[in-house]
């Protein structure tokens, strides 16, 4: 089995790993796990790091707290995403504070989650989707 790199989810540092069912790996920098399944909220530059160095592939919510569609969602987002543990790793970033990387990315409605695969987008969608949607979606992209 090949490494892959794996961006951590608590300090972005990026770790090169063998990925073996059943093990939790940490971080080499801040010892926290790598397979920490829950959507990572990041900023306009961790954003940036995870979809560049990871070698899994990323979807990411672009939401905002005062949109109805977006926080039906949250919980959906949530649960999809402790499926994939180490092999896609679901960020979430308010695009409200952090309008920057929402404009170098076409944000133009919310909820859009995008997808990454080796740092090109592959696909968005801009619409509330269902658990069952993104679990699809996310198998998809394995």
């Amino acid at each position: 089995m090949e490494n892959v790199k794996i961006v951590c989810p608590e300090c972005s540092s990026v770790n090169s790993i063998k990925i073996v069912e059943g093990v939790s790996i940490a971080c080499s920098q801040c010892e926290e796990y790598l397979d920490d399944p829950f959507p990572v909220e990041v900023t306009d530059a961790s954003c940036k790091v995870h979809i560049l160095e990871n070698d899994i592939p990323i979807l990411i919510d672009f939401y905002s707290t005062v949109c109805g569609p977006c926080m039906a969602m949250y919980d959906d987002y949530e649960d999809a995403a402790l499926e994939f543990p180490l092999k896609v790793r679901f960020l979430k970033i308010n695009a409200d504070e952090h309008q920057k990387i929402a404009r170098e990315y076409g944000v133009r409605a919310l909820p859009t989650i995008i997808a990454f695969k080796k740092g090109e987008e592959v696909h968005r969608i801009s619409r509330q989707l269902s658990r069952v949607e993104l679990n699809l979606w996310a198998q998809s992209l394995i």
